[in-house]
């Protein structure tokens, strides 16, 4: 008993009764022989032990690594394994990972909630990223555009390049330029500037859509405001405004350059453009060519042709004086040469101031000389002569048997006995005027 025992010889050399292959006399004797108890130097090692998990001591000699508390295979992370959870042994690096689960299954760091990897969490589970299948599409990536995918996640329309709100007409919608977010069919026209802004369609430059673009920009509509005025319109003359854009005046409708007497102007018919102050006067046609107020008066005289004898002579007209014998009808009486009206002209009347005297008058005779019966004692009608005594007999060469004078052409009374002094002087004149009424 008092000797020193020599451990796993087999003998027990201190007769203690003990187990020689049981040195640490945990009851297990040494893996070393045949037992299995991993270390026999230390009697809180053996199969029978509880294992205190990270000391680095196999206490129940199990042969698993200290390090991998749930024998998964894995050492902890905390203790320079690769073990995320060394208390679940469904979770490791070699473990598949179950996303959106909340748990990192195979320890590789990222988020359960990022499946592309993409470094974005899912939009349906807290994150941004609006395909969490494809590491492509994420807030950070750069979208191609019209391609369907809506690539950096911001919730556009792939087709909405612009972000106006309206799809590119190239694919189905109606913006018709998605460069430019200022241009779409919502946005308010800016005329004249080139731009087609609210993609009407409509030419930039022709405001009030009647075809024609503006005058000032480049067209010939001379008002873009108004769609009844352009090249060509219907043009209502008179109401101020030149609707078919040919520059001529509005009160000026027949376009001969003369305003309407209506309107302030002097053409008396501005319906036909022969007919304006100026024009050639056709006269007599029914037309005053040039608005003087007169077709019918060509001499002006204020006698229209139907009254007046001589329409190309000022001078000649119903009121016009007569100017006897000079081949004129100035009065337009029909009558230049009769001026006693007795229907014998001056070359032949016997006294044209007396309408009482004329070849063949009583007390005439054909030839203008004077007759009467003997005893007759009244003058010729015109003679101025004094009637002859009756009561004297007719005497001396001139007297014949009708008691009368002849000589000269004259006429007078005879007397009886010798004639007076005054019917000698008498006779020659009554002839020198006889003759004067001929001529």
């Amino acid at each position: 008993p008092g000797a020193a025992d020599a451990w796993y010889d087999g003998v027990d050399s201190d007769c203690d009764g003990g187990y020689d292959y049981d040195a640490d006399g945990d009851g297990y004797d040494s893996d070393a022989h045949g037992g299995d108890d991993c270390d026999d130097a230390d009697s809180a090692i053996n199969p029978g032990a509880s294992d205190s998990w990270y000391d680095g001591v196999d206490s129940d000699c199990d042969g698993a690594s200290d390090y991998d508390a749930d024998g998964d295979g894995y050492l902890s992370s905390a203790y320079g394994g690769s073990d995320c959870d060394d208390t679940d042994a469904s979770i490791n690096p070699g473990a598949s990972d179950s996303w959106y689960d909340g748990v990192d299954s195979d320890c590789d760091g990222a988020s359960d909630y990022d499946a592309d990897g993409d470094g974005h969490d899912s939009d349906a589970h807290g994150g941004d990223d609006c395909d969490d299948a494809d590491a492509a599409v994420n807030p950070d990536a750069v979208d191609a555009w019209y391609d369907g995918v809506d690539s950096d996640c911001d919730g556009a329309s792939d087709y909405d390049a612009d972000g106006d709100g309206i799809d590119s007409d190239g694919y189905g919608g109606s913006d018709c330029d998605d460069d430019d977010g200022s241009v779409n069919p919502d946005a308010i026209e800016v005329w004249y500037d080139g731009v087609d802004s609210d993609c009407d369609g409509a030419n930039d430059y022709d405001y009030d859509g009647d075809g024609f673009e503006s005058a000032s920009h480049g067209g010939d509509d001379c008002d873009d405001a108004d769609a009844d005025t352009w090249p060509g319109a219907p043009d209502d003359p008179y109401d101020g405004v030149v609707n078919d854009c040919d520059d001529s005046d509005e009160y000026d409708a027949d376009g001969d350059g003369f305003v309407s007497d209506a309107w302030g102007g002097d053409d008396c018919d501005d319906n036909n453009s022969a007919v304006h102050p100026g024009a050639e006067e056709s006269w007599y046609d029914g037309l005053d060519q040039d608005c003087d107020g007169s077709d019918d008066d060509q001499d002006g005289d204020g006698f229209v042709l139907a009254d007046d004898c001589d329409d190309l002579d000022e001078a000649v007209n119903p009121e016009a004086e007569e100017v006897w014998y000079d081949g004129v009808d100035q009065d337009c009486d029909g009558n230049d040469d009769d001026q006693d009206g007795d229907g014998w002209s001056v070359d032949s009347d016997c006294d044209d101031l007396d309408a009482d005297i004329w070849p063949g008058a009583e007390g005439w005779d054909e030839d203008c000389d004077p007759v009467g019966e003997t005893g007759d004692t009244s003058e010729p009608p015109g003679d101025s002569a004094e009637p002859h005594d009756s009561a004297q007999p007719d005497s001396g060469p001139l007297s014949d048997d009708d008691g009368f004078f002849k000589g000269g052409g004259g006429c007078s009374c005879a007397t009886g006995g010798a004639a007076p002094l005054a019917w000698l002087l008498l006779v020659p004149g009554l002839t020198i005027l006889r003759r004067r009424r001929r001529l």
